[in-house]
């Protein structure tokens, strides 16, 4: 990431990338020796941002494609697995939930507990104080 230095600029209006400030990044070509001519995007707000910097190579794996009327097919059947991926991230996530529950139920359970251990054991310490008087003053 380091050793980049700006000689060209240009900007892209169709919203891709955006930096953490939900700016559009401004696109510069690297002039360093370790990446000459090197596409990347950097945060619009040069002082005051967010300070984002993105290689363009590694921002254009992701970007959206055009599409094609033969790729269509495949997106349904990608629209079928991501519908039952989410359907499964879904259960998991409720599953997990409840757990969660679970323990926060234990958790207080166990804190009461404690408390009537604590109790207890007061009552216990009382007890044989008064005990203890008790016999000093039969003796």
């Amino acid at each position: 990431m380091g050793g980049s230095k700006a000689s060209s600029t240009s900007e892209v209006g169709n919203g891709l990338p955006r930096c953490g400030c939900n700016e559009t990044m401004k696109l510069f070509v690297s002039k360093s020796i370790e990446n000459p001519g090197r596409k990347f995007w950097k945060c619009r707000n040069y002082m005051n941002g967010c300070g984002l910097f993105l290689w363009d190579d590694l921002v254009s794996e992701f970007a959206v494609k055009e599409t094609n009327p033969s790729g269509c097919r495949q997106c349904e059947v990608n629209k079928a697995y991501l519908i039952e991926f989410a359907k499964e991230i879904v259960e998991e996530i409720d599953c997990r939930v409840g757990k969660l529950n679970k323990l926060e139920k234990l958790k207080k359970k166990i804190a009461m507990e404690k408390r009537k251990n604590l109790w207890l054991m007061f009552v216990i310490g009382l007890s044989w104080m008064l005990i203890a008087a008790m016999v000093k003053l039969v003796i």
